[in-house]
């Protein structure tokens, strides 16, 4: 894929996925605090950007959850008309991997900001790398205030597996191995 030369609008990505099993009735507070960071984005981009007007929010959370979040965006300012959901992504991965699909279509592909929790930049880092190395992406990190033992089994969770890239390095490496070890013997009576 060819680095793209220029963006096309916005895609504000609201990753509200959760564990909490109580969470159908109220969202999390952790999930609070990133939509928080996610309406400060649109206002900054709705107030600084030229393609302002061609700006989405993804929303990728359960229905009931998504519901809700749905109703704390439009009271921090965004129009409802700009929100869409994904309840089908459990994981970064599945998101990206949504998100590909989604942005493959356009001529451009827009400037994309993901908004999770700062524990998340780990995850999204390696699946960037794997994914979306081509687009302009940017994490945005919103805090997390749970006990660490909480956000450990989160976190295993959206473990990333292993893309081919990982499994290439791993064969060249092999291979350079293999001239090392031909042409540095470490049995020199061979």
């Amino acid at each position: 894929m060819s680095q793209p030369h220029f963006t096309d609008g916005n895609l504000i990505i609201l990753f509200g996925v959760h564990t909490e099993s109580e969470a159908a009735e109220t969202v999390p507070d952790y999930v609070e605090e990133r939509i928080r960071v996610c309406v400060d984005i649109y206002r900054i981009v709705a107030t600084s950007k030229p393609d302002r007007n061609n700006t989405l929010v993804l929303v990728v959370a359960d229905i009931n959850t998504g519901q809700n979040i749905k109703k704390m965006l439009i009271e921090g300012g965004i129009d409802e008309d700009l929100i869409v959901f994904n309840d089908h992504a459990k994981s970064i991965e599945q998101t990206l991997d949504y998100l590909l699909k989604f942005i493959k279509k356009r001529a451009n592909p827009p400037y994309i900001y993901f908004v999770g929790s700062v524990w998340h930049k780990e995850i999204y880092d390696s699946a960037i790398l794997s994914k979306m190395k081509n687009y302009q992406m940017r994490f945005e990190g919103a805090p997390d205030h749970r006990p660490v033992d909480s956000v450990s089994r989160e976190k295993a969770l959206n473990a990333p597996t292993k893309g081919i890239g990982h499994y290439k390095d791993k064969l060249k490496n092999r291979a350079v191995d293999m001239i090392i070890n031909y042409i540095f013997p470490e049995d020199k009576n061979k």
